[in-house]
């Protein structure tokens, strides 16, 4: 039986509340006479986005999107996502004409948000923004920006909690935190 991982922890649970608290206060000072529609990709942004539109003071109309991703890809690290295979709107999701704010839990290479971009962009949306949990712009493979993000930090190894998770357990821990020893 191999020893239990250990969690070294990066942002704390008040770091990542007054971050996400205030975020979605200048999302909402920004953006609010737009009257956008937060997407959220499924999956470890839930938490995220559910902190986040309870920060924003005023009605804010939020769906969820799912996006499948490709695991292999020649250069991709192993559990890397490399690309797009498919994305799913389970609910109907009406952006023509709409500003759309994407919510992300952490963006690495710029691959996949710039497809996504894209994809929105084709179904209507007359603007897309990305609000990213974690911000990882030295990962970039492609040039990209996103627009808001809680945190910025270079590639930690791997991260759990707050609903970033490892084989399916960690995050549901109240903080952010590198694994090790997994």
């Amino acid at each position: 039986m191999s020893a239990k991982p250990q969690i070294e922890p990066l942002f704390d649970a008040g770091a990542l509340a007054a971050s996400v608290t205030a975020l979605g206060r200048r999302l909402e000072d920004e953006l609010i006479d737009q009257d956008p529609v937060v997407v959220a990709v499924l999956g470890e942004s839930v938490i995220f986005l559910a902190d986040l539109v309870r920060a924003i003071r005023r009605p804010v109309r939020f769906e969820m999107i799912h996006v499948e991703y490709s695991e292999s890809a020649a250069g991709a690290r192993p559990g890397q996502r490399a690309a797009v295979r498919e994305i799913h709107y389970p609910m109907p999701v009406q952006i023509a004409e709409q500003t759309v704010v994407v919510v992300k839990d952490v963006v690495e290479a710029g691959i996949i948000e710039s497809y996504l971009e894209q994809q929105l962009r084709d179904r209507g949306a007359r603007a897309v923004r990305f609000v990213a949990l974690i911000d990882m712009p030295a990962e970039r493979k492609i040039s990209f920006e996103v627009d808001y993000h809680a945190f910025q930090t270079s590639r930690q190894g791997t991260l759990v909690g707050y609903g970033l998770k490892h084989g399916g357990r960690y995050g549901n821990l109240p903080f952010i935190g590198r694994l090790i020893g997994a």
